[in-house]
């Protein structure tokens, strides 16, 4: 019976074999903290990945990505916690575990897609943990109501991902009606939103709508270009967020206005290489007073800020044909706190690369960025 199953399996690979494609990477990471003050503290991490991909037919795919962590040094959980993915509660089905969790040493795997998709000649069907990537701007993308980013989790370049059903129709090379539906272990956490793109005299425009975490969502998006210059922006309109279940009863969890937000974003590559990228956001039941007391509640109601503005600063170099420098600097103009962010990248080899990165906060105590921290990191990156 077991030679019967070996040949099955020796049959299936070999028919199937040209259907597969793996690739991935593994990260070495050093992470020092506070190594300014007395409170210095270091951690390792060695990051790996690895995406399959199976093609049965020209229509069926099937993609997984598995991404593992071991973290090791003084603090490795509270690593983890501030990259935000330590409790995701945003999966319908949890794919991870805990190999082992120790004091000064964690290794975390789990499964981030996971999914079946389907092509067709008019449209496209997914099904499965997947990224939904919504919204034109590059830091504060408002209307990606699923994934929204965070410019701080720099190490995660693939994102997280959402365990949903999605639809899209194809109506024209440029018009697309997009429809997804996310369900929650948390009824009221569910969300169901379709998104309608179109193309306007070379300018992208896309129209959000639907029920977000229980609250009625209208949104756009553009973008387009300016005499060169990339301009986009969005804007969204939220239901009051009465009846959500905050984690600290403040008055932004108990908001009675309706949300209003936008984000106007510009950048410019000039010849010589030289890049410069400037975003605002506004929120209207944003904070202008100990801000850094909403985060939570902020991070609850699926805000990117609980500040009423935030601005955003990049400016970037490449120093030589393999070396890159970056400086992004992420600022609330209200409380005068900031985020500092230069990093330096260099191509060592093919498929090797190497970045050297610093992570400054500055403001008092109760500002958006005012944690005062200090963090160096370096990372070597092999991609196969």
């Amino acid at each position: 019976m077991s030679r019967i199953i070996l040949l099955i399996v020796f049959l299936f690979v070999r028919v199937y074999s040209q259907s597969f494609t793996a690739g991935g990477y593994v990260k070495f990471l050093f992470n020092g903290n506070d190594f300014i003050s007395s409170k210095r503290s270091a951690n390792f991490l060695i990051h790996s990945r690895l995406n399959l991909k199976f093609f049965p037919t020209d229509k069926i795919n099937f993609n997984a990505g598995i991404r593992n962590r071991i973290i090791f040094g003084k603090s490795p959980l509270s690593v983890m916690e501030y990259t935000g993915d330590r409790f995701n509660d945003e999966y319908l089905f949890e794919i991870e575990k805990f190999i082992w969790e120790g004091e000064r040493t964690v290794n975390h795997i789990e499964v981030d897609r996971l999914y079946l998709s389907f092509q067709f000649s008019k449209f496209d069907l997914s099904l499965g943990r997947q990224r939904i990537a919504w919204g034109t701007s590059w830091v504060w993308n408002i209307t990606d109501l699923f994934n929204p980013l965070s410019i701080l989790d720099f190490d995660y370049e693939e994102k997280p991902a959402v365990d949903a059903f999605r639809i899209q129709f194809f109506l024209s090379p440029l018009t697309k009606f997009d429809f997804a539906y996310k369900p929650s272990r948390r009824g009221r956490n569910s969300s169901a939103l379709c998104q309608f793109s179109t193309n306007f005299y070379e300018w992208d425009f896309h129209l959000v709508s639907g029920v977000h975490r229980n609250r009625f969502v209208l949104g756009a998006s553009y973008a387009g270009d300016i005499y060169g210059a990339g301009f986009r922006g969005e804007v969204i309109y939220i239901k009051n967020p009465t009846g959500i279940n905050a984690v600290f009863l403040t008055d932004l969890a108990n908001e009675k206005r309706d949300q209003v937000s936008f984000v106007v974003s510009l950048d410019y590559t000039f010849k010589n290489s030289l890049y410069l990228h400037g975003e605002a956001l506004f929120n209207n039941i944003g904070k202008r007073k100990n801000i850094r007391m909403y985060l939570f509640d902020a991070l609850n109601l699926g805000l990117l800020s609980p500040s009423q503005w935030n601005l955003f600063y990049q400016v970037g170099y490449n120093l030589t044909a393999l070396t890159r420098g970056d400086i992004i600097i992420l600022h609330n103009p209200i409380d005068g706190s900031f985020a500092f962010l230069p990093t330096v990248s260099v191509s060592l080899a093919e498929n090797l690369d190497l970045s050297l990165i610093l992570l400054a906060m500055h403001g008092d105590d109760m500002d958006e960025y005012g944690f005062n921290t200090y963090m160096a990191f370096a990372r070597l990156k092999y991609s196969f």
